[in-house]
């Protein structure tokens, strides 16, 4: 009885990554920070229909000591979608992060971050990209960080990005291996 309960209480204080019911859109970005600091991430999450609002997952993968080590941090979001009021061709993407991260690789903590993604949705292009963590968005005077598309040519280049972020022993890894195989 005292290991039923235990694991009932480990189940329910344990935060749980969103859950993604079915991974239709995977991409990579990179941004430097205002102190140098490189960073790659990778947002996972469900189709887009519209104006909606999806479940997301971010893994953001960077090193504080000139890539002696890497860190990679986990945090789920919400991704939100607009049209913009000025240009009907435009699709922004509001990937607003939750309050906490884990740290999936390396020691300490990790602020999660906030992204405007702008789309162009003709040619189906990304146009431009701002990040921002909650502490910067606490500020009066927020200073956002421009972030850059990471392109990938093949499946197999997807899967190498895939593996940055994700190891076989992750939830979601074959997942997201199953929709790598929908460009083979």
């Amino acid at each position: 009885m005292k290991t039923f309960l235990s694991i009932v209480l480990f189940l329910f204080l344990t935060p749980f990554q969103a859950q993604l019911k079915n991974i239709e859109i995977v991409d990579f970005y990179h941004w430097t920070a205002n102190d140098g600091i490189y960073y790659e991430f990778m947002v996972a999450a469900e189709q887009r229909t519209g104006a909606t609002t999806n479940p997301a997952v971010i893994r953001v993968k960077y090193s504080t000591d000139g890539g002696v080590s890497t860190k990679i941090a986990s945090f789920d979001a919400t991704l939100r979608w607009e049209h913009d009021k000025t240009d009907t061709d435009i699709m922004i993407a509001y990937i607003d992060a939750a309050e906490t991260a884990k740290i999936i690789q390396g020691t300490g903590g990790y602020t999660p971050d906030n992204f405007i993604l702008y789309y162009n949705i003709s040619n189906e292009s990304f146009v431009r990209g701002y990040q921002a963590d909650h502490t910067e968005l606490a500020k009066s005077s927020v200073e956002y960080a421009k972030v850059f598309p990471t392109n990938y040519s093949t499946s197999d280049d997807l899967r190498s990005l895939i593996r940055i972020f994700y190891t076989s022993s992750d939830p979601l890894y074959r997942d997201l291996m199953t929709y790598a195989a929908k460009f083979d």
